[in-house]
């Protein structure tokens, strides 16, 4: 039996996929501790100084959906997502695995979905020039490719455990979805 030549290239370009979503975690948690700086710093100089900072809330704001979504990749990678498996504990192995792979399918395809719709919204925002409506303005888009970053990611991790043998479907292991 040979193996065939687009063997390693997938699981070259499977690596890839990973490495990027770990930097994407490695960022969400950059962002998790700059938030905690900003509301140590904006505490000090409310309390401490009396001189409120204007911009504290809007970088929190944007920060937390910036960590939501660098995150969320990595944590579908790894099982850290919410799961409820009272209906697949309760069937035999191998309904429950078909049950899960429908289940990590319709995941998938709502990901992707909502990460094509997010793309679209993204392109209208860069046209029409829109900003966030905050004491500091950006542009909108900038939050929203973090959020199409998140979804699409997290749905082709999706498709990966869909994918996996069933021995590994429950496990982070996506080494060779």
């Amino acid at each position: 039996m040979t193996t065939r030549p687009t063997t390693g290239v997938w699981r070259r370009v499977l690596r890839i996929h990973d490495a990027i979503s770990l930097a994407g975690f490695a960022g969400g948690a950059v962002a998790l501790g700059l938030i905690v700086v900003i509301y140590a710093y904006e505490v000090t100089v409310r309390y401490f100084f009396i001189s409120p900072t204007m911009w504290a809330s809007d970088f929190v704001s944007f920060l937390l959906l910036i960590s939501v979504f660098l995150v969320i990749p990595w944590l579908s990678r790894e099982g850290g997502h919410v799961a409820v498996t009272l209906l697949p504990d309760m069937m035999p192995a191998r309904w429950a695995d078909r049950f899960l792979r429908v289940g990590f399918l319709v995941a998938a395809i709502v990901c992707l979905w909502s990460a094509w719709i997010s793309v679209q919204e993204t392109q209208r925002l860069i046209e029409r020039g829109t900003t966030t409506l905050t004491t500091v303005r950006i542009p909108k888009w900038t939050l929203i490719a973090f959020v199409t970053y998140g979804l699409a990611n997290a749905g082709l991790y999706f498709l990966r455990v869909a994918a996996r043998p069933t021995a590994r479907l429950q496990t982070g292991d996506t080494s060779h979805a």
